[in-house]
């Protein structure tokens, strides 16, 4: 329990209690979705059913890939980079910002695991460790 109480009680976000929790609880039902939906169809059909902007209520950027990395983990586990950056990628194309999941490889790689992350206008959000050192492979959605 100790991990959620450090995520609910930081004070620098300017967020209540109870904005933290709907926030988290935001977390897990996208995570949930992800997993179902992975499991069901192909990434880039995943990444554009992920894609539709609702209309949330902004929320900044650096607390949303905080809550990601923080809300996800359950003591020493977490779940692997494609599902974090899925979820952060679907919190913010929610909120209606133009976000982009990158696939990507070890620029000096010795074995076949990718890796993902999420930009924003060119700019690496997270999930962590995020993109440095790593070389794209794939970016959606796709550019026409």
């Amino acid at each position: 329990m100790r991990h959620y109480s450090a995520v609910l009680t930081r004070s620098d976000d300017g967020l209540s209690l109870l904005a933290k929790l709907s926030l988290l609880w935001r977390v897990w039902a996208v995570a949930a979705r992800v997993r179902l939906e992975l499991w069901r169809h192909p990434l880039p059909e995943v990444v554009s059913v992920l894609a539709a902007p609702t209309g949330r209520p902004r929320v900044p950027t650096s607390l949303l890939s905080r809550a990601v990395s923080r809300g996800l983990r359950i003591g020493p586990l977490q779940p692997r980079c494609l599902t974090r950056s899925l979820v952060l990628y679907r919190l913010l194309r929610a909120q209606g910002d133009d976000a982009q999941l990158i696939i990507g490889m070890r620029d000096k790689t010795v074995s076949t695991d990718a890796h993902a992350w999420v930009e924003l206008a060119g700019r690496d959000v997270g999930p962590l460790p995020g993109g440095k050192g790593y070389r794209e492979l794939s970016r959606y959605p796709r550019s026409l």
